[in-house]
């Protein structure tokens, strides 16, 4: 699933706060998976601190943050369902 700009576009004009929220926390959340990518030492043998195994964790939950974000931008930008009328037809 990808979200593209029209999807974005219309989260912002339905939603505009959270559109703003969810895009800096996107921002973040690849700018701490850089941050951890370059602190990881894949040479160490030890399975806590900067190891390559706690890192890869790390990247992984990081991964699933993304994923859920891009699923939240693409329900943000969904026109459907809308409300029904009031009374029904």
């Amino acid at each position: 699933m990808w979200v593209g700009t029209m999807g974005i576009r219309t989260a912002f004009r339905q939603t505009r706060w959270i559109t703003i929220g969810a895009l800096a926390v996107a921002i973040w959340t690849v700018v701490v998976w850089f941050e951890v990518l370059g602190l990881m030492e894949w040479t160490a043998m030890d399975y806590v601190g900067r190891s390559a195994v706690s890192g890869v964790i790390g990247l992984l939950v990081l991964g699933a943050l993304v994923v859920l974000l891009v699923a939240m931008f693409g329900e943000l930008g969904e026109e459907e369902p809308a409300p029904e009328s009031w009374p029904p037809t």
